[in-house]
């Protein structure tokens, strides 16, 4: 019976220790999940609009889910003042919207079209007392883990912000604690077209050093 109940002991105290030195590392369940950061991917996207003198839309060159290139035709309009002029496209993207016709008359100022660009982006938020890991231009391993094959694409920090309407911990009187600041962060991530607009993106803050 002692050597069963020394075993027992040992096997405790082995347990203890080893689980204590995965925390002191960072290596726990509980550390791991708390180091991961979510957010949801993000498209860029732009309004194509109109910035000569009125005119007529006598062609229209593209429908919605068209993707284009920069420079691309999107419209021909023409103009007593200018004859007719190609309007053309600022950037790659989708074409996810068209607000006009053949036939309409614009007036400068006036949105044609919405472009949804190949850039994307995800907003985490992070505790204060982890935002000293990251700085702005900061180059970041960028995780998708819900894929069916799981990808790892390069991005980085273009923002830092007080985020003030979330907080980890409120203000309670019988402990007088306050509340701890969160940050909002912005990743822009490289285009890759395993990558869809809403898909879960996550940056893995135990990676980073500080």
């Amino acid at each position: 019976m002692k050597i069963k109940a020394g075993i027992y002991i040992g096997m405790a105290i082995a347990l203890i220790v080893g689980g204590s030195l995965l925390t002191v590392k960072g290596k726990d369940a509980v550390s791991q999940a708390e180091s991961r950061k979510q957010g949801i991917l993000e498209a860029e996207q732009t309004t194509i609009i109109y910035k000569e003198n009125p005119a007529l839309i006598v062609k229209v060159g593209v429908a919605v889910g068209d993707f284009i290139k920069e420079g691309d035709l999107l419209f021909k309009v023409q103009s007593a003042e200018e004859g007719e002029k190609d309007v053309l496209s600022p950037d790659d993207g989708l074409i996810n919207r068209i607000v006009v016709k053949q036939g309409d008359q614009v007036k400068q100022g006036a949105a044609m079209a919405m472009l949804q660009k190949t850039n994307y982006y995800a907003d985490l938020y992070i505790q204060e007392s982890e935002i000293q890991k990251l700085e702005l231009n900061q180059k970041i391993d960028v995780h998708f883990p819900y894929l069916d094959h799981p990808i790892q694409v390069s991005g980085v920090v273009t923002s830092i912000s007080v985020a003030p309407q979330f907080a980890s911990l409120r203000m309670t009187r019988e402990k007088g604690q306050a509340d701890l600041s969160m940050f909002s962060v912005r990743i822009s991530i490289d285009s890759n077209a395993d990558l869809l607009p809403g898909m879960t993106a996550e940056v893995k803050l135990n990676e980073l050093t500080d």
